[in-house]
């Protein structure tokens, strides 16, 4: 069975001053390396403009990465929400609101590394 996308190829991304090394479907190979200008490069490569509640997530999934070291779950991600701003807001449907993508693409847009279930 082949490999919905190949770990060995890795490519760089060029901003400004500064060279991020990526894989195939552009998530990070370093999570230190995260900034925001990666960040915004990354929202807007996927048509997605950053909003607030999009910050929030991005921070709250680096936050709870580092601790744990491991991806949250979408729930954990959902109520962290009804709590920073109300209880409507923290539903998976809303989350989808802002990340259509789904968390995979949070997680693109916050230099989480890749899943390995992620294909």
């Amino acid at each position: 069975m082949e490999a919905c996308f190949n770990p060995e190829i890795r490519r760089e991304v060029r901003l400004t001053d500064k060279t991020y090394l990526v894989n195939d479907r552009y998530y990070l190979i370093d999570f230190s390396a995260w900034d925001e200008q990666l960040r915004d490069w990354l929202a807007e490569k996927t048509d997605l403009e950053l909003q607030p509640e999009h910050l929030a997530v991005i921070d709250f999934l680096r936050e709870s990465y580092c601790q744990n070291k491991r991806h949250p779950v979408i729930r954990t991600v959902t109520s962290d929400l009804a709590r920073r701003y109300a209880t409507e807001k923290g539903t998976v449907k809303y989350f989808h609101t802002l990340f259509p993508g789904g968390i995979h693409q949070a997680y693109l847009l916050a230099g989480l590394p890749m899943q390995d279930s992620c294909c």
